[in-house]
């Protein structure tokens, strides 16, 4: 009996993923997201004075002028891992032209910036345009040919 509950543990983690066929675009978040950012009056994501290496990475793009790609997810949950490889095979036909930005849900520097997206499901991706708008957000694994499509409606300025 014992051992039937440990196997399982690994797919009670992975059901929290939000992994998997079952993973949907996330279509309440972006406006959300783009609802605060207007109060705030700064279309950039402002987490805190400091900044976590990611926050960095952000304001440096969209300070250049380049959309971001931003991706949560943890180095122990396997759709992410996943979804790391697509990022890997794709980001070369893209170099230079987006910024991709990972972050590790798991670092407690990257709590704030976590909050800020309001990320509760790895992986989660978020589309964000050159002028630091939330373009779009997608929960779940990506594959190779549709993150391809979502980046080129972001460079085209449809995503």
């Amino acid at each position: 009996m014992t051992l039937t509950v440990f196997a399982l543990l690994p797919f009670l983690f992975l059901a929290d993923c939000g992994c998997g066929e079952h993973a949907a675009p996330r279509e309440d978040a972006p406006a959300e997201v783009q609802a605060e950012e207007r109060e705030a009056g700064d279309q950039s994501p402002q987490i805190s004075q400091e900044g976590s290496p990611s926050q960095k990475a952000i304001e440096a793009a969209l300070h250049a002028g380049k959309p971001v790609f931003l991706n949560f997810h943890s180095n122990q949950c396997i759709p992410c891992i996943e979804m790391e490889k697509v990022i890997e095979e794709v980001r070369p036909e893209y170099e230079g032209r987006v910024a991709f930005v990972v972050v590790d849900v798991y670092d407690p520097a990257e709590m704030p910036l976590c909050d800020y997206f309001q990320v509760r499901v790895i992986p989660t991706n978020f589309f964000i345009r050159a002028d630091g708008s939330v373009a779009d957000a997608y929960e779940g694994l990506l594959r190779a040919p549709e993150l391809r499509s979502k980046l080129d409606g972001l460079l085209a300025g449809q995503g």
